[in-house]
């Protein structure tokens, strides 16, 4: 046989080799053949993987070792981190930083498994002005005044602010003042907070929007006097999957201004659009109280305990407008005999919360109705007959009639009629270990 000289084709001489090349991916179909803009794809996608890998060299780390002065706002870019390594690291603030929603600046822990901790005098994280900014992976020791404060202005408030898995505690012996007091922020998310032993609010807000809380757990005592206080001006809240546990006076206050409306004010509602879901309230006072606030939705929430009432329709404060639009459904509310005064505590006359069905249970139901009180007018029909026999600590439901509620219960088997359980996850309520 003749061997094809140097300058053939491999694939074979002439007309036979090329065909040979052309049929080729004909025996590979996931082979694609060659086209002129197949290079030019390819071309623009490795363009714009190395502006990215470029722009995201652009960042900084400022890497703070304990007593290191603070970057300013000019030596931080968007996209920048600060992270801080372990120890304590005092007077955080006031932080006036702004990143862009692409690319927020972060303020976190070297080594999240090893919170760094903040220390001040008076606030221990002081934000003003932010925008676009997250703050992760901390341990806050409160100051004097409180332990996160986040102030903006009324025409131009802090935006897009994330705070997420903080731990605020107290100094030894020394109650909590406000954990987090935010006021005139626009976007606030809080994420997998934990907030132990304060006086007046473990979180304060006045004057802020479109705020987002999930994962919470709170945890007073006796002396904690409201676990999230929404004052004034407060609009498009929302409270999911979280725990307050131990306090003395409400759980959530909804609408109880510090102040008198101002005389330019175009509405004289304190708070609007609030949702309370899937949270679990334990030994609280008044898991919820309600005074100046319009379109509150209370669902599928497990109340464990309560003592004073478990819910109060607050008289509202000078000038501020009576509640409206406030409606409860889904929940589970069990608690010790004589170990509860009421049901309902309303200071409201021209007020009313709807009832969906809720489940109330405690060993002399249905006739603790007498002494309890008896359910709004108007409120459709509530289960009083059905022992959930929760489980300890996680608090789900074994009695099949009441698995559709409660802080388990999903939005399609809350108040159902059927006899299937819906297999909720014998999990801890959250914050709970």
């Amino acid at each position: 046989m003749r061997r094809a000289g140097p300058g053939a084709p491999r694939g074979g001489s002439g007309d036979a080799g090329r065909a040979a090349r052309m049929t080729s991916t004909s025996r590979h179909p996931g082979r694609v053949a060659s086209h002129p803009y197949a290079n030019s794809i390819s071309l623009v996608s490795i363009l714009a993987l190395l502006c990215t890998v470029v722009r995201a060299a652009s960042a900084t780390d400022h890497v703070m070792a304990p007593g290191d002065p603070w970057p300013s706002a000019t030596e931080v870019a968007p996209g920048d981190r600060i992270l801080l390594t372990p120890g304590i690291h005092p007077n955080v603030g006031p932080l006036v930083l702004s990143g862009t929603p692409e690319r927020p600046i972060q303020i976190a822990s070297v080594d999240p498994t090893q919170p760094s901790t903040l220390l001040g005098d008076a606030w221990s994280l002081d934000i003003r002005s932010a925008s676009n900014l997250e703050i992760t992976s901390l341990l806050v020791i409160s100051g004097g005044s409180g332990a996160v404060r986040i102030r903006g202005f009324e025409d131009a408030p802090s935006r897009n602010i994330e705070l997420r898995n903080l731990l605020i505690t107290p100094k030894p012996g020394v109650p909590v003042p406000v954990g987090i007091d935010a006021e005139e922020v626009h976007d606030l998310r809080v994420l997998d907070l934990r907030v132990t032993l304060w006086q007046r609010a473990a979180i304060e807000l006045r004057n802020t929007s479109k705020v987002r809380m999930t994962g919470l757990t709170l945890q007073g005592d006796r002396q904690a006097s409201t676990g999230i206080r929404l004052n004034e001006g407060v609009r498009d809240t929302r409270i999911d999957k979280s725990a307050l546990l131990i306090i003395g006076g409400p759980g959530i206050a909804v609408g109880v201004p510090t102040s008198t409306p101002p005389g330019t004010s175009t509405s004289n509602t304190a708070v609007d659009d609030l949702v309370v879901e899937g949270c679990v309230f334990e030994r609280v006072a008044i898991p919820v109280t309600i005074g100046s606030a319009n379109g509150v939705r209370i669902d599928r929430c497990t109340i464990v305990e309560p003592t004073a009432a478990v819910f109060e329709l607050r008289r509202p404060g000078e000038r501020w407008n009576s509640a409206t639009n406030i409606r409860a459904s889904g929940n589970l509310v069990t608690w010790k005999v004589n170990g509860l005064a009421r049901l309902f505590i309303d200071d409201q006359p021209d007020a009313s919360l709807a009832l969906g069905p809720n489940l109330w249970w405690a060993a002399t139901m249905p006739t603790a109705l007498q002494w309890l009180g008896e359910f709004p007018e108007g409120a459709e029909p509530q289960v009083t007959e059905v022992d959930p026999r929760l489980v300890p600590r996680s608090y789900r439901p074994l009695q099949t009639d009441a698995v559709g509620f409660g802080h388990l219960a999903t939005g399609d088997s809350a108040g159902r009629d059927d006899d299937t359980p819906s297999g909720p996850k014998e999990n801890p309520p959250p914050g709970r270990p």
